[in-house]
């Protein structure tokens, strides 16, 4: 599969699937399962938030069930972070994990949908899109 056929979703998508938005559970089932996409970065806010073990175990079986690729924070990706923060820190407000996800994203030449669309919008070369049902 071609790196560039895949798609990121954003935490916030995921988040939207998990408080039972019925429009995000047929966006994200309707993706073919070798195009989905998670990060770390999305993997450990997800867990973040969870307010127990049992949602965490939720959250684990999820991921591993439905994202066969959940794309690491590489070296490639940690100093492009570096860059967009340099870069769009002070101008635009780029928070630490945005950075990370958006570098993630354009280290895999993969496209990014995040109902944050505007959060990312600036970076150039980041293909980035609101999800369909927002």
């Amino acid at each position: 599969m071609a790196a560039s056929a895949l798609v990121i979703l954003d935490t916030d998508v995921l988040v939207d699937f998990f408080r039972g938005v019925d429009a995000a559970k047929r966006y994200i089932e309707g993706l073919p399962p070798e195009r989905r996409a998670a990060t770390d970065v999305t993997r450990l806010e997800l867990y973040r938030g969870a307010q127990n073990a049992r949602e965490l175990r939720t959250i684990d079986r999820f991921l591993t069930v439905n994202f066969p690729t959940v794309l690491p924070i590489s070296t490639t990706a940690s100093r492009l972070a570096v860059d967009l923060v340099k870069r769009y820190g002070l101008s635009h407000g780029l928070s630490l994990p945005d950075a990370l996800i958006a570098a993630i994203a354009l280290s895999a030449k993969a496209k990014l949908v995040s109902g944050n669309h505007r959060d990312f919008a600036y970076i150039r070369g980041l293909r980035v899109e609101a999800p369909p049902y927002r």
